[in-house]
């Protein structure tokens, strides 16, 4: 069986403006102004990172800087500055370097996601006409969907 390893970089010297969604580990070295939501693997906020935004993930490293929240479902190691709200639910480990400014909270796994999705800034939604009079419109099925590899999340409100 073949394990191919996923993951998204930012380098240093790399501004990215905007939120980004990824259904695999990402790590960050530059700066990303907006939120970043990794649905699988780590999500590492490297020594010189910046992060301005929430960061949320599976397993979340921060050995750089996030000025937002962090919500972690897995595992989270802090080395780093995080200025926000902490929320947890696995284990937690802070480094000798962890400088942390807002609450730390553990809660259940389904609360370590946000309740309203990230807005992505910009972003318009398609205009959807109605059917011309006597066009069939095919609506699929439930049990039809199209293959992802994208992690669905139940949004909860708190």
């Amino acid at each position: 069986m073949k394990t191919e390893l996923n993951i998204t970089l930012i380098s240093p010297g790399c501004t990215i403006t905007g939120d980004m969604i990824v259904d695999h580990g990402v790590s960050c070295f530059g700066l990303l102004d907006g939120g970043i939501v990794s649905t699988q693997g780590l999500l590492h906020v490297g020594s010189g990172g910046l992060v301005k935004g929430t960061a949320q993930g599976e397993h979340v490293r921060i050995d750089g800087r996030v000025d937002g929240n962090v919500h972690a479902r897995g595992s989270l190691e802090i080395n780093g500055q995080v200025t926000g709200d902490i929320l947890y639910c696995g284990t937690i480990r802070l480094g000798p370097n962890a400088a942390l400014n807002g609450a730390l909270k553990r809660v259940p796994r389904m609360l370590t996601i946000e309740a309203e999705p990230i807005s992505l800034a910009g972003e318009q939604m398609p205009e959807v006409s109605a059917p011309a009079q006597g066009q069939q419109v095919e609506t699929p099925s439930a049990t039809e969907r199209p293959e992802s590899n994208v992690t669905e999340f139940a949004r909860v409100k708190a």
